[in-house]
């Protein structure tokens, strides 16, 4: 056990030893907590390790699981407490979405869902972890804040080279997936240059006869 670290009885969750509350959960941490061992596991499997993202409703932790030899994952919470009867639906609803459109893919710029579950006040999803950051800081310029840096040609020909293959894959799945929020935001980049599309929140599966997703997709086909 590491002993510079202090573990929230609560959740399980790795905090700095100065810590005053969990990181993840809010709970009271005490000096007691220092000499606990790390049992309370969040779903009796997951180690949390740090808030690696936030979201609209919630936020997305580096954790390890610890059924399969403390393997890396991408634990993405939606918490429930606090919200609007209006929010709980449209969080839920995307969650849903995401791991109904999710589960059925299979490609190596896209995340794995390796499992989901539900507490009282929050709703889990588990994917594979991506170490990097997002296109959108990795574009941001190092010195002048706000501005974008210029980036060479055949790195900006990989990025549309790997970015196309993924929505081809997309849009010819069937039934085909609608992404409706491609941004730098949403891409993750590894060290290596590799990108994966994240967050399918609000994906959809095109559903003809709809005049809107009709009228979309037909203006896909012919660009």
């Amino acid at each position: 056990m590491d002993s510079s670290l202090l573990y929230c009885l609560h959740c399980g969750a790795a905090n700095d030893v100065a810590a005053t509350h969990c990181f993840a959960c809010d709970h009271q941490l005490d000096q007691q907590e220092l000499d606990a061992e790390p049992e309370a596991l969040l779903h009796d499997r997951y180690q949390l390790l740090y808030k690696a993202g936030i979201g609209g409703f919630g936020a997305v932790y580096k954790a390890l699981d610890t059924h399969k030899k403390n393997q890396s994952v991408a634990l993405k919470q939606i918490m429930l407490r606090g919200l609007t009867a209006q929010e709980v639906i449209e969080a839920t609803d995307g969650f849903n979405r995401e791991v109904q459109i999710l589960s059925r893919l299979s490609h190596p710029h896209l995340p794995a869902i390796l499992d989901h579950f539900t507490d009282a006040e929050n709703w889990y999803l588990v994917m594979s972890f991506i170490a990097g950051e997002t296109l959108e800081t990795y574009i941001l310029h190092p010195t002048v804040p706000e501005q974008t840096r210029t980036l060479p040609f055949h790195e900006v020909l990989d990025i549309a080279m790997q970015l196309c293959s993924i929505l081809d894959y997309l849009h010819t799945h069937q039934p085909p997936v609608i992404f409706r929020d491609l941004k730098p935001g949403n891409i993750m980049r590894t060290p290596e240059g590799k990108l994966y599309v994240i967050d399918f929140g609000i994906a959809r599966h095109f559903k003809p006869g709809q005049a809107k997703h009709d009228l979309w997709f037909s203006r896909l086909c012919r660009t």
